[in-house]
């Protein structure tokens, strides 16, 4: 009996040992499950996604009646069809007033005439844009139909000029007078002619004929080469004068068709003397030369585009004086003073216009 009941006795320590065991085992397991869990919690709470911006505010619309308007259509019944048919991105203000600010839809009902209401609606500050609407005839409350549904049309219009893209504004063209200004300082070549006379204190008094210079300006100073054949009168002594020289002038504007213009000059000429039996004391001797120097003073005008009309005085002095013995054998010398007056007739090409 004894020996049937032991292994009933050891069965008991055999199943707490076990226990153990499986305790001792299962207990790293269990502590291990929160560090499970507390990794999942971790990655859980990772920064949440960067918030949506907020929608962009509504229109407000406020609706005002004029009092004419008010006794054809109900005010009430206006601010709710005007409700109902408003679009998306407009909602209508509780109070016909309140603060300003750019989203903002103002609506103003008046009525001018007995047979019409006027609907008036600004949006952002910008022009008031009116409709009218003939109400002869109509029940109160087509009539406000009617004017809720136009203002709706007319508020909705207005926001789709509000969200167009504006153009870049063109870029402005220069005046006339700005394209004139900035002419004066760029490089221009010049080509004039025309008629010329001097008077020169010693030798034939008076010298004619015609002269031709090419200029070229830069910066409002030209620099201009210039030739000249001149003669005496028939009736007086005979004198040929071939002259070729330089001249700078610098110009001011008095007005867009108007200048002035102060310089120097200098040249040299060759003469021929066809009556003198001597010319500097070499007996048959017709021909020599001479130089002269003097200011340039002169006005021009403009005819048309690049034409210039212009006079020029120069005062000057011989420099060389060319003695001679004339037929009669009485002598004479070309020289002294020098005072000249030409026309001249000038045409002008800029090297790069502006624009």
């Amino acid at each position: 009996m004894r020996s049937a009941r032991a292994p009933r006795r050891g069965l008991p320590a055999l199943a707490v040992s076990a226990v153990v065991v499986q305790l001792s085992f299962a207990l790293p397991a269990a502590a291990a499950e929160p560090r499970a869990v507390v990794a999942i919690t971790s990655r859980a709470s990772a920064p949440a996604a960067p918030r949506l911006p907020d929608a962009v505010a509504p229109i407000e619309v406020r609706v005002a009646l004029s009092r004419g308007a008010a006794e054809e259509v109900s005010s009430v019944r206006v601010r709710r069809l005007l409700e109902i048919e408003l679009p998306d991105g407009a909602a209508l203000a509780a109070e016909p007033v309140g603060p300003l600010g750019d989203r903002v839809a103002t609506v103003w009902v008046d009525r001018p005439t007995a047979a019409r209401l006027e609907i008036q609606v600004r949006l952002d500050g910008r022009a008031v844009l009116r409709r009218q609407i003939a109400v002869s005839g109509l029940t109160s409350d087509v009539a406000a139909r009617l004017v809720a549904i136009a203002a709706s049309e007319m508020i909705l219009a207005e926001m789709r000029r509000a969200r167009a893209p504006r153009r870049p504004p063109s870029p402005r063209r220069p005046t006339q007078d700005e394209v004139e200004l900035a002419s004066r300082d760029l490089d221009t070549l010049s080509v004039s002619a025309g008629p010329y006379a001097a008077v020169v204190s010693g030798g034939p008094r008076v010298l004619g004929g015609a002269g031709l210079a090419l200029g070229l300006r830069r910066l409002r100073l030209t620099e201009s080469l210039f030739a000249r054949l001149l003669a005496a009168p028939s009736g007086g002594e005979p004198l040929r004068w071939l002259e070729a020289g330089f001249s700078g002038d610098y110009r001011f504007w008095l007005a867009a068709s108007w200048r002035l213009s102060i310089g120097a000059t200098a040249s040299v000429a060759s003469l021929r003397l066809p009556a003198a039996i001597s010319v500097d004391g070499i007996a048959g001797e017709r021909d020599t030369w001479s130089a002269r120097a003097g200011l340039g003073l002169g006005v021009e005008t403009r005819l048309g585009g690049p034409v210039w009309l212009g006079l020029t005085l120069d005062p000057g002095i011989v420099l060389r004086p060319a003695p001679y013995e004339d037929a009669r054998g009485e002598a004479g010398a070309v020289e002294g003073a020098w005072l000249g007056v030409g026309l001249s007739l000038a045409t002008e090409r800029r090297s790069a216009p502006p624009r």
